[in-house]
């Protein structure tokens, strides 16, 4: 059984497409990409082929007599869900749809300890333990009226050394990958959210190279955020509407009773993902005075802090397989303390999952977890916000040439990052005149003292870290996640100003409270 309707879906006899692809050079949506489809199902091996050389934002189901085969796409855009029920293959956009009874909205214990360390569900693993997820990448093959299902990677993630790369190379490379994107977003509003950060103005600098004029850059944030200063005086220079939304008590009242944020919840967090409450308030925003339309086309810069390796310092490189669990949580956790009887079960669950690839250096392994888990499940996934308000997304920086093309950059000595903001200061930002605020790079290793003040103020009291860490935050989390805490009892992160820890936990109480 299917059920899809969450997405836009192009269905026809036994095939659905969703999304869109270039196979080589060419470039297919709607109709074209499922008669594309069609002639590529003659068995699996054609399709899993036909998938393999795919580049794009898509998820596609094929149901034959024998078989049904689904796939999401590397960026895990429509993300899909299935169920096996008696030999039935039930696959969803919706797993809320696949939930049958009570019984079959309980929480898993593993999954929803791992939730609450990393904002995302384990793998193929869902909160609910009878419904799986189609991870990003991934192909699955059912064999109908069975219990069998068969999964591979038609995307997988390979450091293959490259020809040294220069500033300019990479420069050219971005020119070359954006211009097929442009190519659809000719004739469209663009909204380009816009920090002070690189990879929004790199997008930025390329829409001004390209001669787009209706560009809305928007930046949001609490009053006086940094960020605006920056991403003002880059709109201005470049000739780009600029708007700043700012986040208040008004702006946010009782967001949290409101039924369009509880249906916003609910189709971002689809029982795998925290849903990300910094953007929606500023894309609601815009939805209601109509400052965007149908016609718009969001222009997000993920994930241009993977591409140049931010998260590659010497320590990663040097990773031990024993350590990768607990490096996970260090670096990439929510900062919610984490049990030895949950650290264990990850490494563990890690081993078995990852690491049992032997071809792969600790260090890969951990970057592959970054891109499937966290680029894909977590950071992207709140691009679901756009499409929530009914605003097409589109990741040039996310293509899997880009991918490709900066994995086979070696990131010692933070090489690859040096390479990467190189080429945007040299080549982009100097060019259009918006080569201020520049960032410096940083690769040294924190010192006995520095590893003996941080454990110290991990293990002070809440209210005595409050005096320490910064806890007005720039995005107006502190106020927005104080609205999710009212009448739970939740727990405190080891970093104050950690918030997501907060919204990790209240998402579970809002699907437990659902299931009542």
């Amino acid at each position: 059984m299917l059920y899809l309707e969450k997405y836009k879906w192009s269905t026809e006899k036994n095939v659905s497409v969703t999304g869109f692809a270039w196979l080589g050079e060419e470039y297919f949506c709607g109709h074209d990409f499922l008669e594309q489809t069609q002639k590529h199902i003659t068995d699996f091996g054609q399709f899993k082929d036909f998938v393999s050389r795919l580049n794009g934002q898509f998820s596609i189901v094929v149901k034959n007599e024998q078989e049904t085969w689904a796939t999401c796409c590397h960026t895990w855009s429509f993300p899909l869900f299935y169920k096996i029920d008696n030999g039935n293959f039930l696959i969803s956009d919706q797993p809320e749809q696949l939930q049958q009874n009570n019984t079959d909205k309980e929480i898993d214990t593993f999954a929803s300890s791992y939730f609450l360390q990393f904002g995302v569900t384990p793998f193929q693993q869902t909160l609910n333990a009878t419904i799986t997820q189609i991870q990003p990448g991934e192909i699955v093959c059912f064999k109908n009226n069975s219990e069998k299902v068969a999964s591979d990677f038609a995307f997988q993630l390979h450091r293959k050394p490259s020809a040294e790369q220069t500033p300019k190379a990479i420069a050219t490379h971005f020119r070359k990958v954006f211009e097929k994107y442009y190519n659809q977003l000719k004739n469209k509003q663009i909204f380009l959210p816009l920090t002070r950060g690189y990879d929004s103005r790199l997008l930025a600098c390329l829409l001004a190279e390209f001669g787009h004029k209706e560009v809305l850059c928007v930046t949001w944030g609490r009053k006086n955020i940094s960020e605006k200063q920056t991403a003002q005086k880059v709109a201005e220079k470049l000739g780009f509407q600029y708007r700043f939304i700012e986040y208040n008590e008004e702006l946010i009242d009782n967001f949290k009773t409101d039924q369009t944020f509880i249906d916003y919840a609910n189709y971002s967090g689809h029982w795998s993902s925290m849903p990300y409450l910094q953007d929606y308030f500023a894309v609601k925003f815009l939805k209601e005075k109509k400052l965007i339309n149908e016609n718009t086309v969001a222009l997000p810069g993920h994930p241009g802090d993977f591409l140049r390796g931010a998260h590659l310092n010497s320590s990663i490189l040097d990773l031990k397989a024993s350590k990768l669990g607990a490096t996970l949580i260090k670096t990439l956790g929510t900062s919610l303390t984490a049990e030895p009887d949950f650290r264990a079960a990850l490494q563990k669950y890690l081993e078995e999952n990852l690491l049992i690839q032997k071809s792969l250096s600790p260090a890969e392994v951990y970057e592959i977890w970054d891109l499937r888990e966290r680029q894909c499940k977590f950071i992207s996934n709140s691009n679901h916000v756009y499409s929530f308000f009914g605003i097409e997304v589109l990741m040039p920086l996310f293509d899997k040439q880009n991918l490709q093309f900066f994995a086979g950059i070696d990131a010692r000595n933070k090489n690859r990052e040096h390479l990467y903001n190189k080429s945007l200061e040299d080549y982009f930002f100097k060019k259009h005149g918006v080569d201020f605020d520049l960032k410096q790079i940083s690769d040294q290793k924190d010192s006995k003292f520095q590893n003996l003040k941080t454990r110290l103020i991990k293990a002070a009291p809440h209210q005595l870290k409050t005096l320490y860490y910064p806890m007005n935050d720039g995005i107006f989390y502190r106020e927005i996640t104080g609205q999710l805490r009212r009448d739970i009892k939740m727990k405190h992160p080891l970093i104050p100003h950690s918030y997501n820890a907060y919204i990790v936990q209240w998402y579970l109480h809002f699907l437990a409270s659902q299931a009542k």
